[in-house]
């Protein structure tokens, strides 16, 4: 079964490893078929950028701006709410969907996190996942925003994620996000 755009995005956008290193190829040879204009270009190039670079400055560009970025972390919560209790009670909201659809969720991870966002989004009806997406599309688009400003090649990932969106009937508002 080949993984849905939302799984490797997903699978990209956690912290990267030697065994991410080594299966490159293999990525690349599914994002070969894909069919959605616009993403495999999208997941093309981010695969050709990380590529390049070794695993060390991969590792160090990843934590540069989504350990240590504050406005870049993938947190899709943290942005609006930061530390304050309102935030509790949304990722225990958010746990509660996932729950809900069917989707165990541990407690390796703060359910607002985009990759297990997304994790959730490959294994749910498009009305769902839309539902989550439009829920956190702002978030989403800031992270977005600030990594492009930032010049970091991770940008490249959500314009991939947001033509998926798209082509799922969900548009995304990116500006004056948030």
């Amino acid at each position: 079964m080949n993984p849905s755009i939302y799984q490797l995005i997903s699978f990209l956008l956690t912290y990267p490893n030697q065994q991410m290193k080594e299966i490159l190829p293999e990525i690349r040879e599914e994002i070969e078929e894909l069919s959605t204009d616009g993403v495999k270009e999208n997941l093309q190039q981010f695969i050709h950028e990380v590529d390049r670079l070794s695993l060390d400055d991969w590792v160090a560009h990843y934590i540069n701006h989504f350990d240590f970025g504050r406005l870049t972390n993938l947190y899709v919560t943290y942005l609006k709410l930061g530390e304050q209790r309102e935030r509790g009670l949304e990722l225990l909201k958010l746990k509660k969907y996932y729950e809900a659809h069917g989707f165990e969720v541990t407690d390796k991870e703060l359910p607002d996190y985009l990759p297990l966002l997304l994790e959730f989004c490959a294994h749910v009806p498009v009305e769902t996942s839309n539902e989550i997406l439009d829920m956190h599309g702002k978030a989403i688009a800031e992270i977005q925003k600030k990594l492009q400003k930032e010049n970091s090649f991770y940008h490249i990932l959500f314009e991939a994620l947001f033509i998926q969106m798209e082509s799922h009937g969900l548009h995304v508002v990116t500006e004056d996000a948030i």
